[in-house]
């Protein structure tokens, strides 16, 4: 044990972006940033995320030979780009005299289950972490990674860096984990969508984990999901300025909530159609089982019947397009058809204040139709109301709903 008594209490997990480390200017200016944080008495632990663009292309160069193919090859390839932006990082800060070392998923032990591109952690050795940080030297760590009980190699997802973090914090049992990256704060809507958008203080963890879901990009669902069972307090920032950000605590800890805290969208829903489908819950038991083993996260499901047979819908994330595709290929009968739709986003509105309150339904669909926007899909919570909609009429939507519950910085609540 160290000789400070108040060692833990100064260690600070903090995970910076792609675009926070998109340069190698960038990557100077977060050494530069954690220099200062040494100074002030912090002792950081870093993650971060590959190069901006950089999984992107990676991702590209793999469905140039197979679209479909999410193998262990796969997750090989993808996670390489982390292992650049640790290194660039780490030397950044030994070229100012701070003693860094860049450091895998395996040399950490972050262990994870086997579904590639899709993986869980499973467990992480906190005390080989702390253990540099005793010694003085800052762990820089390659988010996005894993590795299975076979030591192959694993990826987590998109914005599966966030969940890297979350879990360091809670190995070494940390109270807080700082998420960095190109926005100041969570927002009541997408600023690019609805530009007087409200910057929110604090969020709680049962939102932000339905905002995340939804298609807020600024947090992954997963990563919100372990802070929440850890009781691990994010603190949302920007890399470039100077900012408040956002806090992503436990419910008890916000003292109002609005009806509608935020209006969510996600231009990259596909909406898979089966036609004509086996009645009986077997089929669909099966068939969900066979999604859910390839890590694919099903959101709206709906079935009706025909003149021609029994027709399924259900949608996904563009991210686990190809894994559907492949599922369904290993798992359908040949006589049914598939349709995928593929221009298709959702809006969505989120919030507690939801719960003990009526009217907001009939409001959300009102204003929807003021808007003249056809609704395809309907999802709903306890605290959401979603639909589905043409791709391109979600800046329309988001713009209509955001005036709809005082979601402007110049509108009432």
């Amino acid at each position: 044990m160290p000789a400070d008594p108040g060692f833990l209490s100064r260690v600070r997990v903090k995970k910076y972006g792609g675009t926070s480390v998109g340069s190698l200017e960038r990557i100077e200016g977060v050494a530069a940033r954690l220099a200062e944080d040494l100074a002030r008495g912090e002792i950081p632990i870093v993650v971060a995320s590959a190069m901006s663009g950089e999984t992107n292309r990676l991702v590209a160069l793999a469905e140039r030979i197979d679209p479909d193919y999410r193998g262990a090859a796969y997750d090989v390839l993808v996670a390489s780009g982390e292992q650049v932006s640790i290194a660039l990082l780490a030397i950044a800060l030994q070229k100012r005299g701070i003693r860094a070392q860049p450091l895998l998923a395996y040399q950490l032990g972050i262990q994870t289950d086997s579904v590639y591109s899709k993986a869980r952690i499973q467990k992480i050795e906190g005390e080989t972490l702390l253990g540099f940080c005793r010694r003085g030297v800052v762990p820089v760590v390659a988010g996005f990674q894993g590795v299975d009980e076979e030591d192959n190699i694993t990826t987590l997802g998109r914005g599966g860096s966030d969940t890297t973090a979350v879990a360091l914090a809670a190995a070494i049992r940390a109270p807080s984990c700082e998420i960095y990256t190109d926005v100041p704060a969570v927002f009541t809507a997408d600023p690019r969508l609805v530009p007087d958008a409200k910057e929110l203080a604090r969020v709680s963890f049962e939102e932000m984990m339905e905002m995340a879901a939804l298609g807020s990009k600024v947090l992954h669902i997963r990563c919100v999901e372990l802070a929440a069972k850890h009781g691990i307090r994010i603190h949302l920032r920007s890399t470039f300025e100077a900012r408040a950000g956002t806090w992503i605590v436990p419910e008890g800890e916000i003292m109002e909530n609005p009806l509608v805290t935020a209006v969510t969208h996600d231009a990259n829903t596909c909406v898979f159609v089966l036609h004509p489908v086996p009645a009986g819950t077997g089929f669909l038991a099966d068939l969900f089982d066979r999604l859910a083993s390839r890590g694919v996260v099903v959101d709206i499901i709906t079935q009706s019947d025909t003149g021609d047979g029994r027709r399924l819908a259900f949608s996904v994330t563009k991210e686990d397009v190809a894994l559907t595709r492949q599922a369904l290929k290993e798992f359908l009968p040949a006589q049914v058809g598939v349709e995928a739709l593929e221009g298709m986003g959702k809006i969505s509105i989120v919030g507690v204040g939801m719960r003990n309150n009526f009217g907001v339904a009939a409001r959300f669909f009102r204003t929807l139709a003021d808007a003249r926007i056809p609704v395809q899909l309907v999802t709903t919570s306890e605290i959401k109301i979603g639909a589905v909609v043409a791709a391109d009429a979600l800046p329309k939507a988001a713009d209509a709903l955001a005036g709809a519950f005082g979601l402007r910085a110049t509108g009432g609540v």
